[in-house]
């Protein structure tokens, strides 16, 4: 049985989106675990070993390690803001990859490897230019005033979350919509197709959050470095798996539910076909 022929109502039903995700996830473990290792794992593990084992060496030798100095705010900005761009732009092409894997099993197809890459590198750029747009405007509502002290911790987490619910729920879909459309088209047709849907949209980012948070606190209490061997490339790697692991698992969660809410919200407002979805990314 297809996703998109389950419950054929006009309500969107968060209930629906999770069990799709999870039945998907469970037909394609392998595929799943390959994808989050390749996008998710590696990229954010060499990312944390360079700004915590080689940035502070540069930031010595260019006098900027611990200053306050605006050269050492911008320095340490610019790294940072260099590092989450690395980050995000694997991130969001392994999203486009598993979004493209999630069509495949929709259409009743085993999705491939390399067939979801070859899909996803064909969109790269304006893929690549929603997750640029996204991550920059919760970078500088949030990471930059923290980093440029005008903010405090709190602070930042409640412009972080308004930042979210005001816009970020409108481009959740802008991925799975990249239907040959740019990086502006993709995003207004995100918007329109949540309006009204937002809501449940949040909610379903609110289950999502819950499991970030449990995966995260349990696996902390897995991995707990030990303070002799902190300086070491080997600790500093191994220090860097929980938090490889948990944006593994909710970047394959997450990329397969949007996916899901995309398929939803289409059927619901547009009364998609199957075989219409199988244009996306074709």
């Amino acid at each position: 049985m297809t996703w998109a022929t389950q419950g054929q109502s006009g309500k969107f039903q968060v209930g629906k989106v999770i069990n799709n995700t999870i039945r998907f996830i469970g037909r394609n473990l392998i595929l799943s675990l390959v994808f989050g290792v390749v996008f998710f794992v590696l990229p954010l593990t060499l990312v944390n070993l360079w700004a915590v084992r080689f940035w502070p060496i540069l930031a010595y030798l260019m006098g900027v390690y611990g200053g306050g100095s605006p050269w050492s705010i911008v320095a340490n900005l610019g790294s940072a803001l260099a590092s989450g761009l690395l980050v995000i732009a694997a991130n969001f092409l392994g999203f486009a990859v598993l979004s493209r894997a999630a069509i495949d099993d929709i259409n009743g197809s085993r999705p491939s490897v390399g067939g979801c890459i070859q899909a996803a590198l064909r969109h790269c750029l304006p893929i690549m230019g929603i997750g640029f747009a996204i991550y920059l405007l919760f970078f500088f509502a949030s990471d930059a005033p923290l980093y440029t002290g005008f903010l405090t911790p709190s602070e930042g987490l409640a412009v972080l979350i308004a930042s979210f619910i005001f816009w970020g729920l409108g481009m959740s879909v802008a991925v799975p919509v990249e239907e040959r459309l740019g990086r502006g088209s993709s995003m207004s047709r995100s918007r329109a197709l949540t309006r009204g849907y937002r809501w449940p949209i949040f909610v379903l980012f609110s289950i999502v959050f819950g499991l970030w948070f449990v995966t995260r606190v349990a696996l902390a209490f897995m991995f707990r470095p030990r303070p002799d061997l902190i300086t070491s490339i080997s600790a500093l790697i191994v220090g860097t798996i929980p938090s490889a692991i948990v944006s593994a698992i909710t970047w394959t969660v997450t990329s397969i539910a949007i996916t899901a809410t995309y398929v939803e919200l289409r059927r619901i407002k547009e009364g998609t076909s199957v075989e219409d979805l199988a244009e996306i990314f074709s």
